[in-house]
C-alpha cells in the first residue's frame, strides 16, 4: 500500500529573477500528481554562508505530502533544477538559479551516496530553520530527535535571515 508522507523541501536562488525561480520551482512541485504542496513559508533574503563572494540568496521551505520515495523525490528535484536552468555539473556553494534540497521526511531516514535524509546540515542553517519554523515549528526531525523550533534556538549559524519584501512591478 502506498502511504502519503509529509516531507519538507528547501528552495534557494541567487541568480536571475530569484523570486520567479522560487515560485516556478514550487509550481513545478505542486503540478505533479504525486506531490501536494501543503504549506509554503515566506521568502527570506539571506547572505551566502560558505562562498561569500556571490549575490544574496532568497530561500524558503515548503511542506509537501507525497507518495514518492526520497530517491524518486530527488529525481523530481533534480529535474526541476535542470528545467529552470541550473547547470548539471556545478561546484559546491557556487551561485545558482535554483536549488532544491530534501530536508526531511516524516518517517523515513536514509543514507545513500547521493542522498541523506534528513539533510545532515539542516541543524546548522538558519536559512532553512527560520522559514521552516514559520510553517511547522513543532515538527520533530528524524535522527535529530528535536523540533524545528528547538533546533533554531540552538543553531550555531549567526548569519542574517530577513523576510523578503516582494519587488513591485511598474
Amino acid at each position: 500500500m502506498i502511504m502519503n508522507e509529509i516531507a519538507f523541501i528547501g528552495l534557494g536562488s541567487n541568480i536571475g529573477d530569484r523570486e520567479s525561480n522560487i515560485f516556478s520551482a514550487i509550481a513545478a512541485l505542486d503540478v505533479r500528481n504525486e506531490i501536494n504542496v501543503k504549506k509554503t513559508a515566506s521568502i527570506y533574503e539571506t547572505e551566502p554562508l560558505y562562498n561569500t563572494k556571490q549575490p544574496a540568496f532568497l530561500n524558503t521551505v515548503v511542506e509537501i505530502e507525497t507518495i514518492l520515495t526520497p530517491e524518486d523525490m530527488l529525481q523530481v528535484c533534480k529535474g526541476i533544477e535542470l528545467m529552470l536552468g541550473r547547470k548539471q555539473i556545478q561546484k559546491k556553494n557556487e551561485p545558482r538559479v535554483i536549488d532544491l534540497d530534501i530536508l526531511a521526511f516524516e518517517t523515513i531516514s536514509i543514507k545513500l551516496s547521493n542522498l541523506n535524509v534528513p539533510h545532515p546540515q539542516l541543524f546548522a542553517r538558519k536559512f532553512v530553520l527560520v522559514p521552516w519554523s514559520e510553517i511547522n515549528p513543532d515538527f520533530v526531525v528524524q535522527d535529530f530527535g528535536q523540533s524545528i523550533s528547538t533546533l533554531l534556538k540552538v543553531c550555531p549559524d549567526t548569519s542574517e535571515v530577513n523576510i523578503h519584501t516582494m519587488e513591485k512591478s511598474a
